[in-house]
């Protein structure tokens, strides 16, 4: 598995993961330490809980495994525009999921993007909390 990763392409990294492209529309993310396998834990706890008007807005994830070392993501190459129009959208939809549980934290550019529909997508959220109920 080592050996394969180390061929792929590197186009994120973070303080506790890497982000690998796999070439076919998705990305891997793999956790370098504990803090890495607990963001990618995160991140499927929230994809998996949250209702479909949340779940439109989170980056799609098709696998995990290896005990959450590694997550695999739809790719999503739309930049974020840095326009009034989407930053209006953005608080919106922030309100939207601090109504549904979910608070969410580091809203940089860097973790958003654009599905192809022009839908605000959140391709790094790890550091969400989610407070939804059980």
């Amino acid at each position: 598995m080592k050996k394969k990763i180390k061929k792929m392409k590197v186009i994120g990294v973070g303080k506790w993961r890497i982000v690998y492209d796999l070439g076919n529309r998705r990305v891997i993310k793999v956790a370098k330490s504990k803090n890495g396998r607990l963001s990618n834990k995160k991140e499927i706890i929230v994809y998996k809980s949250a209702p479909s008007r949340i779940k439109k807005h989170l980056g799609k994830i098709t696998t995990y495994g290896y005990g959450y070392r590694i997550l695999v993501m739809k790719k999503y190459s739309r930049m974020f525009p840095r326009s009034k129009k989407y930053k209006r959208k953005l608080f919106s939809l922030r309100r939207t999921f601090m109504r549904n549980g979910i608070i969410p934290h580091d809203l940089n550019s860097n973790n958003l993007r654009l599905k192809s529909n022009g839908r605000i997508v959140f391709i790094d959220y790890g550091n969400f909390e989610n407070r939804r109920k059980k």
